[in-house]
């Protein structure tokens, strides 16, 4: 468990590290800060044919053949990124290490495929009563990500950029070691792969799931891609105001998912967890969309983290179970039903955002619970 927690945190190191200077690394290569947008579309591409291609062989070949594949794709892209970076650049190859860097986002998304496999390996080694307890772990991996590695990144980027990539490089190879010498396949996955191949079929169950999942990733953008500019313009909050605000949801977050989502599963079933987390997030979305008490916000934004890591595990775990031998596909169909509201969500946060602050919010909240009502009465054991 450990090994696989520190590789879900180390996958997203980038995240935390160098989404905040991602424009700065933009702008050193000579180049316009509109392309950043660009950089993360061909982020995406990467991510979906990552998990196209390595979440089902990790079906086939193996959990930890998999995890040591993705983590050395990781190594290869940052130290990619370390070398453009380091570069003294002159005027004429300078689209040259722009597309280097470019190669280098796009590797990365095919890196990103580990945290699928994780989760596979996860599955493989819970009980069906440990599982949404350990998947749990994830997101608390997660949350303790997002408070920690902006705040080491802020420290390490005093030596400049370079530094705080050579770091990563250095992380991400100790893990890498570790996967190699120390993790062992799981003895389920082993007795799975030498089994005879039983076909997956979709159920009405995991129809329904995927549709839940596109839903919530769309409803919960509005909070993702809105919440930032909506502290500022009705809260007037500062840039430390609003790091402060994220620190308390991540603080949440890893002490819900980290030691108390187990005790909600031992009184409500998967299901339950997700019609429960469905309605938390239609509300607390609908007052903050309607509040402007500067105090209660922060009560109110202590619902999320609590609805989403209600979610996340509970969802995770069913399609885990219903999945079986080929959880890993699976795991990718989901991801990338969530990819594409992930691409469309913020678009359509910001059109309407342009007509009203709350407009977003109230909409989203509407789109909760809907998929609320679809979880009570069409989601089935």
């Amino acid at each position: 468990m450990f090994i696989i927690l520190a590789t879900a945190f180390l996958d997203i190191l980038w995240i935390g590290i160098l989404i905040p200077v991602l424009p700065d690394i933009i702008v050193h290569f000579w180049v316009n800060e509109s392309w950043n947008p660009y950089s993360q579309w061909i982020y995406s591409i990467g991510m979906f044919l990552g998990g196209l291609v390595f979440w089902r062989l990790s079906d086939k070949f193996g959990r930890k053949n998999l995890l040591s594949v993705t983590t050395a794709i990781n190594l290869i892209w940052y130290s990619i990124l370390w070398l453009s970076l380091s570069t003294n650049i002159i005027s004429n190859e300078i689209w040259i290490l722009f597309i280097i860097f470019l190669i280098a986002r796009f590797i990365s998304g095919l890196g990103w495929a580990g945290l699928g496999v994780a989760q596979a390996y996860i599955s493989d080694i819970s009980t069906k009563e440990t599982k949404t307890k350990n998947m749990g772990m994830i997101g608390a991996a997660f949350g303790f990500a997002f408070l920690v590695w902006p705040a080491i990144g802020g420290v390490l980027s005093r030596w400049g950029i370079e530094y705080v990539i050579l770091w990563c490089i250095a992380a991400i190879f100790i893990n890498l070691i570790l996967i190699i010498t120390v993790l062992k396949e799981p003895q389920k996955h082993i007795q799975e792969m030498h089994s005879d191949h039983v076909p997956f079929h979709f159920s009405k169950t995991i129809i329904t799931l995927f549709i839940i999942s596109f839903g919530w990733t769309l409803a919960f953008s509005s909070v993702q891609s809105g919440s930032w500019q909506f502290y500022k313009d009705v809260f007037h909050f500062s840039a430390n105001q609003i790091w402060y605000t994220l620190s308390l949801v991540w603080l949440i977050a890893i002490i819900y998912q980290g030691w108390l989502i187990k005790y909600v599963r031992k009184y409500l079933p998967e299901i339950q967890m997700i019609r429960v987390s469905l309605l938390l997030m239609s509300i607390s979305i609908l007052l903050f969309a309607l509040n402007r008490n500067t105090y209660f916000i922060f009560f109110i934004i202590s619902i999320f983290p609590i609805a989403m890591g209600t979610f996340q595990p509970a969802i995770n775990s069913i399609i885990a179970e219903k999945a079986w031998k080929e959880v890993g596909k699976i795991m990718w169909y989901n991801t990338s039903v969530i990819s594409i509201a992930g691409i469309i969500g913020p678009f359509l946060v910001w059109t309407l955002y342009a007509f009203s602050y709350s407009l977003p919010f109230i909409v989203s909240s509407g789109v909760a619970f809907i998929l609320f009502l679809i979880g009570l009465f069409f989601l089935k054991k």
